[in-house]
């Protein structure tokens, strides 16, 4: 896994990886606002790692699988260095599933696959609700120490 990263002017950067080019910026501290911050960028990058997790999960479960999403919040820690407070994630599912094969998939990523968020997790705590047809069935917190034992 390799990436170059280049000031473009302002306090803003572009990344290049593999084919793809990321845009990284500000809205304070002089930025543009011509991309997303790194944090934020950060923040996706959490939802994108557990999201391919539990879709691929459920792929293999072979359910009957119309939509996911992984929203994310989080507020900053004060003074320097900034970081994630405490991550909050949700899960929103939809499709023809058990509760118990979604939750299945949620906690294998929260507790054994998705390396976002057990990087992560080391510094901010990682909580997560789970809804399944517009309504919740479970919630947890990330967890990759308890999966080591």
């Amino acid at each position: 896994m390799a990436c170059q990263t280049k000031w473009v002017g302002g306090i803003g950067f572009e990344s290049q990886i593999r084919d793809h080019k990321v845009a990284m910026d500000s809205r304070s501290d002089g930025g543009k606002d011509q991309g997303p911050s790194p944090k934020e960028l950060l923040l996706a990058s959490i939802c994108g790692c557990t999201g391919m997790d539990v879709i691929s999960i459920l792929q293999k479960m072979r359910v009957g699988l119309q939509s996911c999403s992984v929203d994310a919040d989080t507020d900053t820690t004060a003074g320097y260095p900034s970081i994630f407070d405490r991550v909050k994630l949700k899960f929103l599912v939809k499709g023809e599933m058990k509760n118990e094969q979604l939750m299945k998939a949620v906690v294998l990523s929260m507790t054994k696959y998705c390396g976002v968020s057990a990087m992560v997790v080391k510094a901010s705590p990682i909580d997560y609700e789970v809804y399944l047809n517009d309504v919740k069935i479970g919630e947890g917190q990330a967890d990759f120490e308890s999966a080591k034992a």
